[in-house]
C-alpha cells in the first residue's frame, strides 16, 4: 500500500478519535489480535452486552416461572408444635365423658403437633394462564433481540477502533518516511552549499528546514495521541492494563464487499434488524396481556384440597364425630370450585388500559420502519460514495507518486528546485493520507451498513 518518501499535512485531522499505538515496547508474550478475536473480547467484556445477557437470563427465568404457574400454584404444608395439658378421658355409666385430670400446672403440660396441607390446582381459566405464559415467552424474544442489538453496537465500536489502529500505523509510517527523506534532502543541500554550488541558496535550506519542522511537529502530535488511543482499544476489548497486545494485520486494506442494491439491503433490514424483532415481540406480549385482562370476565375453575392432622399423645381421643377434639383428628378434604370477579367495571378498565398500551406500541412500528429505511439509505449512499472516493484516490495517488518520482530525480541530479520538491512531497503525502482515510471510511461504512441491516455485508 505504501511507497517511500510520504507525509501528510493533515495527519492530525485524519487520526481523529480512532488512533491506536503502532509499535511495542519490547514486551514479551504479546497477545496477537485479529479482528475476529477483538470482536470476541468486546462481546465478552462489554458492560452493555453483559447487562443485556443478564436481562435475557432474567426474562427466561420469568418465562419458566410463568409456565409452571399452571401446576399447583398453591401447594404448601404447615407444621406447628405447642404445649397442651394432659387429659385422660372416662365415660361414666350414662355415657357422659369426663376427665380426672384437672391440674393445669407446668408439670402436666405435654406437647401436640399439627400438620396442615393446602393445595389449589387451576382447571380452566379461559386463557389467563396460557396468555401469561405466552406474554413471558415474547418477553424472552424481546430480550434476545436487545442482546443482538447490543452485540451489534459493540462490534461496530471495536471494528472502528481496530481499523483506526491500522490507519494510525500507516499514517505514522508516512510521517516517519517523510522525516527521513527531509533529513536526507537537508544533508544534500548543506553539502551543496558547502561546495559553493550556484543552483541552491540559503533560502532553499530555510524552506526545507521549515518543512522539516512541520513534519517533526506532526510526528510529535501523533505520538502524543498514541497512549490515549491504546487505552481506548484496551478498554473496549476488556484487556488488563499490563497486558501487551498487537494486531496481526500490518496494513489497512479495504475489506471485500460486493455491494448490492438499496432494495436488497432494505429487505434484509426489515427481516433481520433486532429493533424490529424487539418491537414485534413487545406487540405479541401486549396482545397476550389483553387476553389476560379479558379472562377476568369469566369464572376460573379450580380443584382445592386440604389435609389436616392434629395429634396430642397425652390427650384422650373419644373418636366421636359429635365431640369436639381440637388436638386429635385427621380431616382430608377436596373440592371443586370457581372464582369470579364481579367488579366488571374494573375489569373493563384493565382491558381498556391494555388495549391502549398495545396501540401505543403499535404506533411506533411505522416510525421505526421509517427510521430504518432512512438509516439504511444513508449508510448505503455513504458506502457508495466512499467506494468511489477510494477508487479515485488510488488514481490520484499514482499520479502523485509519478510527480514525486520525477521531481526527486531532477533534484538528485541538481537541476530541480527545492520549492517544487517540497510541493511534490506535500501533494504525495496528502494523497497517501487521503487514500488511507478513504479505505478507513469504506470499511467503517461497510460495518455501519452491516449494523443497519442486521447482517454482515462482509466476512472477516
Amino acid at each position: 500500500m505504501r511507497t517511500g518518501n510520504r507525509w501528510s499535512l493533515g495527519v492530525v485531522v485524519l487520526l481523529g478519535s480512532a488512533f491506536v499505538p503502532l509499535f511495542g515496547k519490547g514486551e514479551e508474550n504479546k497477545l496477537l489480535l485479529t479482528l475476529s478475536r477483538c470482536e470476541e473480547l468486546a462481546l465478552a467484556n462489554n458492560p452493555n452486552v453483559n447487562d443485556a445477557r443478564l436481562k435475557l437470563e432474567l426474562s427466561a427465568a420469568r418465562q419458566l416461572q410463568a409456565s409452571h404457574a399452571r401446576f399447583l400454584p398453591k401447594f404448601e404444608v404447615r407444621n406447628i408444635w405447642g404445649p397442651s395439658p394432659k387429659a385422660d378421658g372416662v365415660f361414666n355409666e350414662f355415657g357422659v365423658l369426663s376427665s380426672p385430670d384437672t391440674s393445669t400446672g407446668f408439670d402436666d403440660l405435654r406437647f401436640f403437633t399439627e400438620v396442615e396441607l393446602n393445595l389449589i390446582q387451576p382447571i380452566f381459566t379461559f386463557g389467563k394462564l396460557s396468555s401469561l405464559n405466552r406474554a413471558a415467552s415474547y418477553g424472552v424474544q424481546a430480550e434476545q433481540a436487545n442482546l443482538e442489538k447490543q452485540n451489534a453496537d459493540a462490534k461496530l465500536q471495536i471494528r472502528e477502533l481496530y481499523w483506526g489502529l491500522l490507519l494510525g500505523k500507516d499514517l505514522l509510517a508516512v510521517v516517519a518516511d517523510a522525516k527521513k527523506e527531509m533529513e536526507k534532502a537537508e544533508d544534500q543541500l548543506e553539502e551543496k552549499l558547502d561546495e559553493g554550488a550556484e543552483d541552491v541558496s540559503q533560502t532553499d535550506l530555510f524552506k526545507l528546514q521549515l518543512f522539516k519542522y512541520e513534519i517533526g511537529k506532526r510526528h510529535r502530535e501523533v505520538l502524543a495521541r498514541i497512549d490515549l488511543a491504546r487505552s481506548a482499544l484496551r478498554t473496549a476489548a476488556g484487556l488488563g492494563p499490563a497486558e501487551a497486545f498487537e494486531l496481526t494485520e500490518t496494513e489497512l486494506e479495504p475489506i471485500p464487499v460486493q455491494i448490492m442494491s438499496y432494495e436488497d439491503y432494505l429487505d434484509l433490514a426489515i427481516r433481520h434488524r433486532p429493533e424490529r424483532a424487539q418491537l414485534q415481540a413487545g406487540l405479541g406480549a401486549r396482545s397476550s396481556l389483553i387476553q389476560v385482562s379479558k379472562s377476568d370476565y369469566y369464572p376460573h375453575f379450580f380443584l382445592g384440597g386440604q389435609v389436616k392432622y392434629n395429634y396430642a399423645k397425652d390427650r384422650f381421643d373419644p373418636r366421636n364425630p359429635f365431640v369436639n377434639n381440637p388436638t386429635n383428628f385427621f380431616r382430608p378434604g377436596f373440592v371443586l370450585g370457581a372464582t369470579l370477579n364481579l367488579n366488571f367495571i374494573q375489569t373493563r378498565d384493565k382491558v381498556r388500559r391494555a388495549e391502549i398500551e398495545y396501540r401505543q406500541l403499535a404506533e411506533k412500528e411505522e416510525v421505526l420502519d421509517d427510521g430504518i429505511k432512512l438509516e439504511v439509505k444513508k449508510v448505503y449512499l455513504d458506502l457508495r460514495q466512499s467506494e468511489t472516493n477510494l477508487r479515485e484516490s488510488r488514481k490520484a495517488l499514482k499520479a502523485s507518486d509519478n510527480w514525486l518520482r520525477s521531481v526527486s530525480m531532477t533534484f538528485d541530479i541538481g537541476v530541480g528546485e527545492t520549492k517544487e520538491l517540497i510541493d511534490a512531497y506535500k501533494a504525495n503525502s496528502e494523497m497517501q493520507s487521503e487514500n488511507l482515510q478513504n479505505i478507513f471510511k469504506f470499511n467503517l461504512n461497510a460495518a455501519k451498513l452491516s449494523k443497519a441491516i442486521g447482517r454482515d455485508v462482509f466476512h472477516n
